[in-house]
């Protein structure tokens, strides 16, 4: 006869993971904010208490860290880096363009959690700073490609500095993009939206570079 199970080790098979805490908030806090998702709200859902929560955590604060963080890796990691694609500008470009458009709607919690956050504004410093962390590898991202894109336009320093302007305007037409999904779900073509933010910035290149030599210029150099 099989030896029955202890209490303990029938505890531990209960007990939630991580995994579960991250998807229960995650959803929660997508639908309801993270100021209007109360732990014990969450712990329901999980099905435990709220000591639960606070031993794998330490607090709802990083919890929150903890699913912004887990979204993040899962978008960014959706998203290719320039170098790691193949071929030509032009190839390379409608990859981007592909697995970019593909990625908004593949990740639509954490894209919803992030927006709910930043419009929650300053109600939490915690929940601030990861906004700003999330928007900061954005620009870099966005960035990143688009000194690929302008490789051949521009020597490196000046692609660089133009593409820091020119991922501001990406990552504002990504925004867009995700509201549109919402807002208008039924006329929103994503592949179609982000060929025409590529069609955009080669538009807008030009005066970026023009304007990155510019401040070249009026930039005191070092001796």
């Amino acid at each position: 006869m099989a030896k029955k199970p202890s209490a303990e080790v029938e505890d531990k098979r209960a007990a939630p993971s991580r995994e579960q805490f991250l998807d229960v908030a995650e959803r929660l806090m997508s639908e309801r904010g993270y100021a209007g998702t109360s732990v014990s709200a969450i712990c329901a859902e999980v099905g435990v208490a709220a000591t639960s929560l606070y031993w794998h955590f330490g607090s709802k604060e990083g919890l929150l860290a903890a699913v912004m963080e887990r979204g993040a890796a899962r978008w960014f990691g959706a998203l290719p880096r320039w170098d790691d694609l193949t071929g030509d500008v032009d190839e390379r470009a409608a990859q981007l363009r592909h697995r970019g458009a593909t990625a908004v709607t593949g990740h639509p919690l954490f894209l919803r959690l992030f927006y709910m956050l930043a419009l929650e504004g300053g109600a939490d410093a915690a929940a601030v700073e990861l906004v700003q962390r999330v928007r900061e590898r954005a620009r870099g991202y966005f960035g990143e490609a688009i000194a690929g894109m302008l490789a051949d336009a521009a020597e490196p320093e000046i692609a660089r500095r133009a593409s820091e302007e020119l991922a501001r305007f990406a990552v504002a037409f990504s925004d867009g993009c995700f509201f549109a999904t919402h807002l208008e779900p039924g006329d929103t073509d994503l592949q179609t939206m982000y060929g025409d933010l590529l069609t955009a910035l080669s538009a807008l290149a030009p005066a970026a570079i023009a304007r990155a030599h510019l401040t070249k210029d009026l930039t005191p150099q070092e001796n």
